[in-house]
């Protein structure tokens, strides 16, 4: 699986750091040119020099109305960009006494912009072209006779080396490579660094919201006690009426089955509180585990028709699975039933590693607000919904080393899976 290309940055912002820069190379080059041609220091070719200043500063121009787009720099455009500045730096090296001249070792500094923003293979690149075009001014340079070393200022065309400006090069050369392989292996470590701080951000930021969640919930939970056991006892009164039972016998028979499928649902919250059960759950074979659950399921949701697909190869399978997990499944399991309750798809597999779960509905499908919010923050797409059921699903499935995706079906709907971790 190919990494996502990471950075300390947006490459857009590097450009634009880089604009800056190369206005002020241009403006530094051309007073450079004019006060060294005006004051008699050098005979330059001011022609030439212009028009790759002109040149820069045409791309400089393109950089910027680039970076008016909505549409974010690349990687690769960042590289040519880096790449447009060693070509004009050679091409005015080329005319200025090519290797001779000390403004070449400027050929560094986008060698080491590279190295810290850039891709690995990127940043090799851009220093291999550096230490090419380098290499290509040993020989071939319009001389300038105040930067020609001792003996002439056509000593590039003896048949002896100058080995002093040889060895410019390859100090070059070999900065470029130490730079390319070690800062391209530091930014990285330290872009990764970024990324895992940025996650157990997210991390500790969607714990604490669990946290509130979890006061609320058992304050509730507690509160709740006290008004459905008065319930209960009024409504075991009204049945054993006679002119109740005979108005609303049916009726009070749901009622009291609702409730005390309420009193149930408090229970076993107080018994999944037990911290031995929490952190040490039992083993249970995978289908045994996943037909239990939809049958309690089904109780809840009499009214969704479902087709249920339970593999035969989870017969030798087993899962250990905290006591929130078994929530978590129905709280998408009801999230299907409730886009779509008359058409809905279970069903359950394995791989090596992994049960699966695939819930597939027939709904509206999730807004992509919902999409780019799912296990981030509290969203819903319900007019009387409050957000809470894919938040505490998508945060406790991978809390316990699973995974919840969302896609739209071609159908229409939404295919929800499902990734937990088998016992092995």
């Amino acid at each position: 699986m190919a990494t996502s290309y990471l950075t300390l940055k947006a490459p857009s912002e590097h450009c634009r750091q880089l604009v800056v820069m190369r206005s002020m190379v241009i403006l530094t080059l051309a007073v450079t040119a004019s006060v060294a041609s005006k004051m008699g220091l050098a005979h330059l070719p001011l022609m030439p020099i212009l028009g790759v200043l002109l040149a820069l500063t045409a791309a400089n121009g393109l950089s910027i109305l680039r970076l008016r787009q909505p549409k974010s720099v690349t990687a690769t455009e960042l590289t040519a960009q880096l790449l447009i500045d060693i070509l004009a730096v050679t091409a005015i090296a080329y005319f200025t006494g090519g290797a001779t001249n000390p403004f070449l070792s400027y050929l560094l500094v986008p060698v080491c912009i590279a190295a810290a923003t850039l891709p690995s293979k990127h940043a090799w690149a851009v220093s291999a072209v550096g230490i090419i075009l380098y290499g290509l001014l040993l020989r071939w340079y319009v001389p300038l006779q105040w930067l020609a070393p001792p003996g002439g200022g056509h000593q590039h065309h003896a048949s002896g080396p100058n080995w002093h400006v040889l060895g410019m090069w390859l100090n070059f050369a070999l900065s470029a490579i130490l730079i390319s392989f070690f800062v391209v292996r530091m930014a990285s470590a330290v872009r990764v660094q970024q990324d895992e701080l940025n996650r157990r951000r997210e991390e500790d930021l969607r714990d604490e919201q669990l946290l509130a969640v979890a006061t609320q919930a058992a304050g509730t939970a507690h509160e709740l006690g006290t008004p459905l056991s008065t319930m209960k006892v009024l409504l075991a009164d009204l049945r054993q009426d006679t002119q109740a039972r005979k108005s609303f016998g049916e009726d009070l028979d749901e009622l009291y089955r609702q409730v005390n499928q309420c009193a149930d649902i408090l229970t076993s919250l107080r018994e999944r509180s037990d911290l031995s059960r929490l952190h040490e759950p039992t083993p249970l074979p995978a289908r045994e585990y996943c037909r239990t659950l939809l049958d309690h399921w089904q109780l809840l949701r009499p009214e969704a028709r479902s087709e249920i697909d339970i593999s035969d190869h989870l017969t030798q399978k087993h899962v250990r699975f905290h006591a929130t997990i078994e929530q978590a499944i129905i709280n998408v399991l009801n999230n299907a039933a409730d886009a779509s309750p008359n058409h809905l798809s279970i069903h359950v597999s394995s791989d090596t590693d992994h049960l699966i779960w695939q819930v597939d509905d027939r709904g509206e499908g999730l807004p992509e607000a919902a999409l780019q919010a799912m296990g981030k923050t509290l969203f819903s797409s319900k007019p009387d919904g409050m957000g809470l059921g894919l938040f505490l699903t998508h945060a406790s499935i991978q809390r316990f080393g699973g995974s919840v995706t969302l896609a739209p079906r071609p159908e229409g709907g939404t295919t929800t899976t499902i990734k937990l971790p088998l016992d092995v």
